[in-house]
């Protein structure tokens, strides 16, 4: 009963004022889905200690878009993203991980895991400097 009383409401306003509110209607829909569109940009600094060094203190800055990381070693690489963690994994073998990043969206905790020539295994703490 509600849906037909509705859909008689909607018959008679699009009667009385036609393409004025189709316009309306058009507009409100397109700028209300632009304006959902866009990404989240973050940029992290990370404290923590280098388990490959001896607990050696060290210092990380990403930068997030959307789902893509920016690091200044490591490059970009696109993440999998999920409602609990961040995380990458590249080159995944039985006895080497080449590079893998895991962000824990809730703690702000943060690992990554390279295992190349030069062995590195950062695990710290971020905070978030600068989201636009």
């Amino acid at each position: 009963m509600l849906f037909k009383l509705l859909q008689y409401s909607l018959k008679l306003l699009m009667n009385r004022y036609g393409a004025k509110m189709k316009k309306t209607l058009f507009l409100l829909l397109f700028f209300s889905h632009l304006s959902f569109a866009e990404l989240v940009s973050a940029d992290l600094i990370c404290t923590g200690v280098d388990k490959a060094a001896n607990d050696k203190k060290v210092m990380e800055r990403i930068q997030i878009d959307g789902n893509a990381l920016t690091h200044k070693v490591h490059g970009n690489h696109y993440l999998d993203v999920t409602d609990k963690t961040v995380s990458m994994i590249e080159m995944e073998t039985p006895d080497k991980i080449g590079l893998s990043i895991a962000l824990d969206r809730y703690s702000g905790e943060l690992e990554i895991i390279r295992g190349w020539d030069n062995p590195y295994h950062f695990v710290g703490q971020c905070e978030v400097i600068r989201k636009f």
